[in-house]
């Protein structure tokens, strides 16, 4: 890990499936941080790194030069930013806020004018990538907010990933997030009837598997999938319930803005009847597993 963070106060605050990796890099790094989930038995093997710990968001972030947020929803965004004794109450002029949660534009909106009258900076980051790229400082980031704070935070989000684009001053990154989490969220849908056509005219599943792998259609997704693809294995890394919330956010944002978006609209059904199903915590995968 090249870039050193030695002297930087960093605050973690959601330290789930991809804010665990990311802190830990962060520590690696040589940053003072303090974390803050709403599950603290989350926090030990961080603790056991040398991080400390904070009962609030505010409490995380009060010291803090960087503070960065991996919440799962609106709903948790705007509890972190502006609940009691949170990132908005300690709020001050040095401090950068980081979000990298799928949220909607509304929401990321409000957290800025949350924000802004303690002349705290935010920037917009939600990020492409798994647990694994994440533990690799391998994430793309998609950001929005202002070039000098983006320029600030570039040591921190180069110890965290690999690429970022950015996209614009003010939400323009939620907008890109979503709609390439349309895109994810119906991959496993279009490749479970792809591997159902050739298995049942006799393929090996691993065979069909290996052939789109290998093909136009080969996606670092798909890379990274395929392995569980032919074990039919559904332990989560991103669930069903979690991109079903995304799709949510999406087709709300497309029917405000007067879009229709059919296909979305068909893939969200499948994790519905996954859902309904009490599979709702499988990985996102299944959905490509139909009934089986």
């Amino acid at each position: 890990m090249a870039t050193s963070l030695h002297g930087w106060r960093i605050a973690v605050i959601g330290v789930g499936r991809m804010g665990t990796p990311m802190a830990r890099r962060l520590i690696e790094a040589g940053a003072a941080v303090t974390l803050c989930d709403r599950d603290p038995a989350r926090l030990a093997s961080l603790l056991a790194l040398g991080a400390t710990a904070a009962e609030t968001p505010g409490a995380a972030a009060r010291q803090a030069m960087i503070s960065i947020s991996a919440v799962p929803d609106d709903a948790a965004l705007e509890a972190v930013i502006a609940g009691p004794d949170g990132v908005a109450q300690a709020a001050h002029p040095g401090l950068l806020h980081l979000d990298t949660s799928t949220v909607s534009p509304a929401v990321s909106a409000r957290v800025a004018q949350s924000l802004a009258p303690r002349g705290a900076g935010y920037l917009r980051c939600p990020v492409s990538g798994s647990t694994e790229t994440a533990a690799a400082g391998q994430l793309a980031f998609f950001v929005s907010g202002p070039r000098a704070a983006l320029d600030r935070a570039a040591p921190v989000l180069d110890v965290l990933g690999s690429k970022r684009l950015h996209l614009g001053e003010a939400e323009e990154a939620r907008v890109v997030k979503l709609l390439v989490n349309m895109v994810v969220a119906a991959m496993p849908a279009l490749l479970g009837e792809a591997i159902a056509f050739g298995t049942t005219l006799g393929l090996p599943r691993a065979t069909v598997v290996d052939a789109l792998a290998q093909s136009v259609v080969a996606s670092p997704l798909l890379a990274y999938k395929a392995e569980a693809l032919k074990a039919r294995d559904w332990t989560p890394a991103a669930s069903v319930d979690l991109l079903g919330k995304d799709l949510d956010l999406a087709l709300a944002v497309a029917r405000e803005a007067g879009l229709t978006a059919p296909l979305s609209a068909m893939v969200r059904a499948g994790y519905a009847a996954l859902q309904d199903r009490g599979e709702g915590n499988a990985d996102f995968f299944r959905l490509s597993d139909g009934n089986g």
